[in-house]
């Protein structure tokens, strides 16, 4: 009786899970060789409530150019039912809900979600963003164009009360130095980074309350840099830094902070000093939101008694956002 090789499943080649055909077809009775389709992405949207702002966000998945994807929602022990804003998606894609019994937390959520995932890319979006229809195809083709491009973030529009207010755009390499100054890439909802990278650095910190993914990013930039694919495509909503809770944000600070004095990242004397005075940058951030501006200043003037050589550019971005801020609540009075 001849050999016989049957193959099940469908999809392109580089979608299917390695094989050793070769191994198949020289095996000396009859063979039936299991292919496993899985998708070229994975996409995680953790979600707390917020029913309303995650059908928004799910459609803007569903409208993706790029098509080979999974979609990974994982429910943080919601208080209300957020089904409904499925609805439409369980005809249209390959959908997983994954549930918390309790709120854990957005850094929970999003290892959850990475552990379930199935794709060679992890792409992660904030239940209340968005992404432009293109996002997926056009991050796909730029991590695809060069070799040894392992993560990504995209440009992002940041949106309040329905208007885009400012346009931010990722570093073409962001590497360590560079992720050391910040997080300003929003990478919740403009981050891809293969698997395998994530499973390198590990999954993101559950004990922090906020800033889980710049801790996560500062670990996996010691394995590959963040390559900026510098085009907008993803809105970011603004207003939901106003509702920021200033306690966990300050003990997320503060925890980071320990660690920058400790072994976690592994960092050079001069390095500390950068970090050090970024998290006391995004506490001036954070203060100033709350319009306290007193602890906004002494953050601020903390931040440059750590490193007084500060890029001009980062000082420029953060008068920027402050700008950004004052010209949105003066339109607004003004449109009363």
């Amino acid at each position: 009786m001849p050999n016989r090789l049957a193959l099940r499943g469908l999809g392109t080649p580089h979608s299917y899970s390695h094989v050793d055909l070769r191994r198949a077809i020289d095996a000396g009775c009859e063979t039936i060789l299991e292919v496993t389709r899985v998708p070229m992405v994975s996409v995680i949207i953790p979600v707390f409530n917020r029913q309303d702002v995650l059908r928004r966000a799910i459609e803007s998945v569903l409208a993706q150019t790029f098509t080979d994807y999974e979609l990974i929602v994982v429910d943080d022990g919601s208080t209300e039912p957020i089904a409904a804003a499925l609805s439409n998606a369980h005809h249209q894609v390959n959908l997983r809900l994954l549930r918390h019994d309790a709120n854990r937390g957005a850094a929970a959520a999003r290892n959850t979600g990475a552990r379930a995932a199935k794709g060679r890319y992890i792409a992660f979006l904030d239940s209340d963003d968005l992404w432009h229809s293109e996002k997926l195809a056009r991050q796909i083709a730029f991590m695809h164009a060069e070799a040894g491009r392992r993560a990504s973030c995209t440009g992002f529009a940041l949106v309040s009360d329905g208007e885009i207010f400012d346009r931010r755009l990722p570093p073409e390499v962001g590497d360590l130095n560079e992720i050391l100054w910040g997080c300003r890439i929003s990478p919740g909802t403009t981050l891809m980074v293969e698997r395998t990278l994530w499973e390198a650095a590990g999954p993101m910190d559950e004990t922090l309350g906020r800033l889980e993914d710049w801790d996560w990013m500062i670990l996996a930039a010691r394995h590959a840099p963040f390559n900026g694919l510098r085009e907008v495509l993803a809105d970011v909503h603004h207003d939901r830094y106003a509702h920021v809770n200033e306690t966990k944000f300050v003990a997320a600070a503060r925890r980071i902070a320990g660690y920058t004095r400790g072994q976690r990242y592994g960092l050079s004397p001069a390095r500390r000093m950068i970090l050090l005075s970024a998290i006391q940058y995004e506490l001036a951030a954070t203060y100033y939101r709350k319009r306290h501006f007193g602890a906004a200043l002494g953050a601020l003037s903390r931040s440059f008694l750590y490193c007084p050589w500060k890029r001009p550019g980062h000082v420029l971005a953060a008068l920027n956002t402050v700008g950004a801020d004052v010209k949105r609540v003066l339109s607004s009075q003004h449109n009363r």
